[in-house]
């Protein structure tokens, strides 16, 4: 099938018109990171201000990990908006994505943890955790505020003047006192809400202090007042509600592509492609154990010290075998379920199914034009949530946090992460809501629109818990996406769909490095990773194969052709008795008595009942 001149004109202007509408919406916030500083030199400087200290932190593991101030994010976004949220970050030297560094022993408490600002790389909080039974010298609150002060003004040149001391603490050890002190910014105060005591963000900064050592400090801390928080906490519910109902409808989705393949199980739609489908687990399998190794930081980040670090790395390793193992074998079920199913409700729409793809070949122009088709579409989904979102901003007050900006730097390699998250939600859930979900409702339903209609919520509703406010917009927005993915696949095919797919995720996921300053290594990996699909597309074009189906044939080995051949000579010499029946009823007689179903359909090809 060639895509008509109309096709490709109407797809074109529409990604004129999305890049617009994602420019003019969602790059803004796109420019808002910096990833500057790398994971090597976070580290260094770290160790720096470690060793300045007086501890050799080479006597130390390490462990660093890429984290961002969330609740900062969620709270201003809110308040005063993303406009507003960029000119507090820059009037009060806020930062909002950091290198957490920890520097650890096995089986001991003492630890140093240390944040390093992904931008300026200046070291913005400290803590030095040590035994409730360790000593220091006592000292006066008197004298700790004094040190206190000094120590900040040295350090990020605190002017206490444009602050108010908010808390002072005193809490007595067996060994020594810690003190605590910390400074409100008089000029920060951002209500949430018109309602009186409801609460305040305010700006913070602050440190502990035992003895003659400066236990803990923190550059800036953005205290969100915790009536915002139970807020927040009731707009989670709607839609952790939403997902649970969601579940359900899933479940009862996955049962029902379990029972198809199971009942039908010997169709020969999904023999000629379930080892194409077992590939595919093979390489979901594979790319998840890499991702183990690619965020083995933050594995090491969250281990406790009370055990050995090899206990805790092998629980950790079996823990998440078996659920690697399931996550990969999963879309077999609704693919093969969905192949089946397409074969018997779409017959017209060849590719529409990977079938054709089997019983032809990927490396074809048509292919790498479909390819291609996917990059387009997948320019659209980016304008199309832009729109909406926008929409939901100027009617329903929506919020989106940032959480996607920096969440792969913790990984070594974020383009893997990237390639991973792109590929697995691309193929898996394109193949159960498009693949499956449309031709099994199809024919439940008699409607290709209810079908469109009913697999595009339940996919969309199931990302209700995303981080987008109110909760159910998400499901809205992403229900939309998926009615016109839906229309292209049934127009078009799997290909494009599954491409544009793999491309919106990937790109959210590197979209940080690629448009924010960042380390070269992050932005060159990250752009291959958006360019692997066009490097499919160029070795399709070049290899020009054919695109001639061969017959839908059981490909038998020379023991069922053996069978074949002693099946038809008992058909032959009972003819007279399977004559009134129809070939149908022939199969299941033969059935009925264990014969494989691959020497029976190809011994009664030829079968002429009544």
């Amino acid at each position: 099938m060639n895509i008509k001149r109309a096709t490709r004109f109407t797809f074109f202007i529409l990604c004129l018109l999305s890049l617009w509408f994602w420019y003019a919406y969602s790059y803004p916030q796109l420019s808002f990171g910096n990833f500057s500083t790398s994971r090597a030199k976070a580290l260094t400087i770290a160790k720096d201000y470690l060793s300045k200290t007086g501890t050799n932190p080479s006597q130390y593991k390490t462990a660093i990990v890429f984290t961002q101030d969330s609740p900062t994010d969620r709270y201003l976004q809110k308040t005063i908006g993303f406009k507003g949220f960029k000119k507090f970050i820059h009037d009060n030297d806020f930062e909002t994505f950091f290198w957490a560094v920890r520097f650890f022993k096995e089986q001991e408490k003492e630890e140093y943890r240390i944040t390093v600002s992904s931008s300026t790389g200046e070291a913005t909080s400290f803590r030095h955790v040590i035994e409730d039974s360790a000593y220091r010298p006592k000292i006066s609150k008197e004298e700790s505020l004094q040190r206190v002060q000094t120590f900040l003004k040295d350090q990020f040149h605190i002017n206490f003047d444009l602050y108010k001391l908010k808390d002072d603490t005193e809490i007595a050890k067996d060994n020594r006192i810690d003190y605590s002190f910390t400074w409100e910014k008089k000029s920060v105060h951002i209500p949430w809400s018109d309602k009186k005591d409801s609460g305040t963000g305010k700006l913070l900064t602050g440190a502990s202090i035992s003895g003659n050592e400066i236990l803990s400090f923190s550059k800036n801390i953005f205290a969100v007042p915790d009536q915002f928080n139970r807020f927040l906490g009731q707009k989670q519910e709607v839609g952790e509600n939403l997902t649970s109902f969601v579940r359900i409808l899933y479940a009862i989705l996955y049962a029902m592509a379990a029972f198809v393949l199971f009942s039908r199980r010997n169709h020969l739609a999904m023999n000629k492609t379930k080892n194409f489908y077992l590939a595919m687990a093979g390489i979901f399998f594979f790319l998840s154990i890499l991702s183990i190794f690619n965020f083995f930081q933050n594995v090491l980040y969250g281990y406790g010290t009370t055990g050995p670090l090899n206990s805790y790395l092998m629980r950790y390793g079996v823990n998440n075998i078996a659920p690697m193992i399931l996550a990969s074998l999963i879309c077999i079920i609704p693919g093969l379920s969905g192949e089946l199913m397409h074969f018997e409700v779409s017959p017209e729409q060849k590719k529409g199914s990977f079938l054709f793809y089997r019983l032809s070949s990927f490396w074809t122009r048509s292919f790498a034009e479909l390819i291609i088709l996917g990059y387009f579409i997948s320019i659209i989904m980016l304008g199309l949530q832009a729109l909406l979102v926008k929409i939901g901003q100027a009617y329903w007050g929506v919020w989106v946090e940032n959480t996607w900006m920096g969440q792969l730097s913790t990984t070594y390699l974020p383009f893997i992460t990237a390639l991973t998250i792109g590929w697995k939600a691309g193929f898996s859930e394109e193949i159960l809501y498009r693949l499956f979900a449309v031709n099994w409702m199809k024919k439940v339903f008699k409607s290709t629109l209810l079908a469109v209609l009913f697999s595009s919520l339940i996919w969309g509703f199931a990302h209700s818990s995303y981080p987008v406010f109110p909760m159910w917009f998400r499901g809205v927005e992403v229900s939309c996406l998926g009615i016109f993915l839906s229309v292209v696949y049934l127009s078009i095919g799997i290909i494009p769909v599954i491409v544009a797919h793999y491309l919106f995720d990937a790109f959210w996921h590197v979209s940080g490095f690629l448009l924010s300053p960042s380390q070269p290594v992050d932005f060159y990996s990250s752009l291959g990773v958006l360019l692997l699909p066009m490097g499919l597309a160029v070795i399709a074009y070049l290899l020009n194969k054919k695109e001639e189906m061969v017959p839908l044939r059981w490909q038998l080995n020379k023991h069922q052709e053996y069978n074949v051949k002693i099946l038809r000579t008992f058909i032959e010499a009972h003819k007279k008795d399977f004559a009134q029946k129809t070939k149908e009823e022939v199969k299941k007689e033969i059935f009925s008595h264990g014969w494989d179903i691959a020497v029976v359909e190809v011994a009664l090809e030829d079968f002429d009942g009544k």
